[in-house]
């Protein structure tokens, strides 16, 4: 399964400085063979989209499966 869920999340208690909110996944490092808690900002956010739009042929696609299971929302 390459499908996963990309949450945004409002900074509520926030220091003047910090962002507005952020972008939180979790994800499987397959090489790690750990989970991990990703946290992106609205910039980092902005540079992975530029960077993914220069370079197609490396995009992941959603499989039947991935498209089956975001249309029932089990995941």
């Amino acid at each position: 399964m390459k499908l996963g869920r990309l949450n945004y999340i409002c900074n509520l208690d926030r220091h003047h400085a910090a962002n507005k909110g952020y972008y939180r996944a979790l994800v499987y490092d397959a090489v790690e063979r750990k989970y991990e808690n990703l946290m992106i900002t609205d910039g980092e956010m902005k540079k992975i989209r530029a960077r993914a739009n220069k370079n197609p042929e490396d995009l992941a696609t959603a499989s039947w499966f991935d498209r089956l299971i975001a249309t029932i929302r089990l995941f």
